[in-house]
């Protein structure tokens, strides 16, 4: 499986915990919270390092156990509990998921860094339409 395929499943898959746990969010205002931190490191692991991912990752894995333990200490279960159940221990079994694969996963690009080569003509335009003086002798 290519990297970018990879990369596109984990973060599907990681979509239905964040789901659950949100509407789930009726039973405990905890779960609104969580599902919000949750898609949060989602949204960060697309533009993290490969170390990076795997904090996040474990960071993601703890808020699943989060979403668990907020789920069986509800006083009246009800269906929204379960499900908040279901999609806690999923979210940790996704995030350990993609702790594991998320060193393939395709690196960012320097595309929209702001250093260049040296006397490279296409980046001194560049550098012009960004409003930067490339005859400047300042290192950024």
């Amino acid at each position: 499986m290519s990297p970018s395929r990879l990369r596109l499943l984990a973060l599907l898959a990681l979509i239905i915990p964040i789901a659950l746990t949100g509407i789930a969010s009726p039973a405990s205002p905890g779960f609104g919270a969580i599902a919000l931190a949750s898609a949060a490191a989602g949204a960060a692991m697309l533009l993290a390092g490969p170390v990076f991912r795997v904090i996040l990752s474990v960071l993601l894995a703890l808020l699943g156990v989060c979403v668990a333990l907020v789920a069986l200490n509800i006083p009246d279960a009800d269906g929204y509990a379960t499900l908040g159940l279901v999609g806690g221990i999923v979210q940790v079994v996704v995030a350990i998921g993609v702790a594991v694969t998320s060193r393939r996963w395709p690196t960012s690009t320097s595309r929209y860094s702001r250093s260049r080569v040296q006397g490279d003509r296409a980046s001194d335009w560049d550098a012009l339409s960004d409003g930067d003086d490339p005859t400047d002798s300042r290192v950024e």
